[in-house]
């Protein structure tokens, strides 16, 4: 399936799975409203880091393969939010974007697994790896799956 994220949904996956694309002065952050293009220093180094993570050619383009990527890494994350954390409504089966309610359920897991908040929406709001592999292990523990494509 074909993904045509808009350049700041594209941002918010970046920042929301902690290749930061910005600074994070934006108020949502990791929810980015920057739609321009993807070809600053910053953005491109953060996909860069994500192509080399997800094991994809690493040309700081976000092509088809880099969206599909994105979109199945979210889906991930969003249907082990739903079987740990449990939001309501579901975040599956939306659309795999990095928004307020994903960055609610992953705040509210870091909060009850243990990752110390520290008021700083650069962390609090944030799937980056540590976040990942421990969402990962309990639910795989819940269901019996692994989505090692995330850690």
């Amino acid at each position: 399936m074909a993904y045509n994220f808009i350049n700041a949904q594209m941002r918010s996956i970046l920042n929301g799975l902690g290749f930061k694309s910005r600074n994070s002065n934006e108020p949502d952050f990791p929810i980015s409203s920057d739609d321009s293009t993807l070809d600053d220093q910053q953005t491109m180094q953060a996909v860069v880091a994500f192509q080399k993570y997800f094991n994809l050619t690493q040309d700081g383009i976000v092509g088809s393969e880099t969206k599909a990527v994105a979109a199945r890494a979210l889906d991930v994350i969003h249907n082990e939010l739903d079987v740990i954390i449990k939001p309501e409504p579901p975040l599956r089966p939306q659309a795999p974007l990095y928004g307020a309610q994903t960055a609610q359920a992953v705040e509210a897991f870091r909060r009850q697994y243990g990752f110390e908040p520290d008021g700083n929406a650069d962390t609090d709001r944030i799937a980056d790896l540590p976040v990942r592999r421990k969402l990962n292990d309990l639910s795989s523990q819940k269901t019996g799956e692994v989505a090692t494509a995330l850690v």
